[in-house]
């Protein structure tokens, strides 16, 4: 069974995250906190799980040799563990990461999912991993703000700005310690070059590499990148909780006006 864009396959792994959420939430919404989070907790150590099977099987069938994609330093992997040491934690930054910019970005693998139409058959473990993978960082971060759990303001917004520009930059040298010294190629947060039929090959576009000391950078697209990436997450901020807020607040001015 082969991959294609647009099929219904496609649209199921698009659509059905949003379904298997709120029928979480349905069944979760009169229940505790403490309840509510070990669902999360639970959610979240599959999807890691998940990911060192993935990891173990690419492992062994590449001779024990190691590999850049073996370190969950890709966004969506990453998401994985930010999941669950927000529910572990009960962190407000971590869950305000895991929705304002792994939420987003994770569905945007579902979305341009060309990569597995490279697979000769998604009926294995590994195009498996990559449709559960990714739909559980859907569900769980959307279970999780459905739940309550994620809360962000703008002194939050902030604080995830500046880790994500952190882990952005160090991104960029990551990769490029890998690359030279490592001789393991690697394309953590998408800093090396962007994934194929998304709108980062636009960005990429706008510059040209440039090799500094054996470090590789285009510098337009890195700077076109991160403008972007704080973009998502400012409008996520606004239409998540700041919109929600200001009308639930204007509606009730209104119902206190004409009583």
């Amino acid at each position: 069974m082969t991959f294609h864009l647009w099929s219904f396959l496609h649209f199921f792994m698009m659509i059905s995250p949003f379904i298997i959420a709120y029928i979480l939430y349905f069944i979760y919404k009169n229940k505790s906190e403490p309840e509510k989070r070990k669902v999360g907790i639970i959610l979240s150590v599959i999807a890691v799980l998940l990911l060192v099977l993935r990891n173990i099987e690419i492992f062994v069938l590449r001779d024990f040799t190691f590999d850049a994609e073996l370190v969950p330093l890709q966004i969506c992997h990453f998401a994985n563990f930010v999941l669950l040491f927000a529910f572990i934690k009960r962190s407000n930054t971590l869950f305000g990461l895991a929705f304002l910019f792994n939420l987003p970005l994770g569905y945007l693998s579902l979305v341009f999912a060309d990569g597995l139409e490279n697979y000769s058959t998604i009926l294995n473990f590994r195009g498996q991993a990559y449709i559960w993978g990714h739909m559980l960082i859907v569900i769980i971060t959307l279970y999780a703000y459905l739940t309550g759990f994620v809360k962000v303001d703008l002194k939050r917004y902030i604080s995830v700005a500046k880790l994500v520009t952190f882990l952005y930059i160090l991104s960029v040298f990551v990769n490029n310690i890998f690359r030279v010294f490592l001789n393991a190629p690697s394309n953590y947060f998408y800093t090396e070059h962007p994934e194929k039929g998304t709108p980062l090959e636009f960005f990429y576009s706008l510059g040209k590499v440039t090799n500094i000391g054996g470090f590789e950078i285009n510098i337009m697209y890195m700077i076109s990148l991160i403008i972007f990436g704080y973009f998502v997450i400012f409008v996520f901020y606004l239409l998540c909780f700041e919109l929600p807020y200001y009308l639930k607040h204007k509606e009730f001015k209104l119902i206190k006006k004409n009583t």
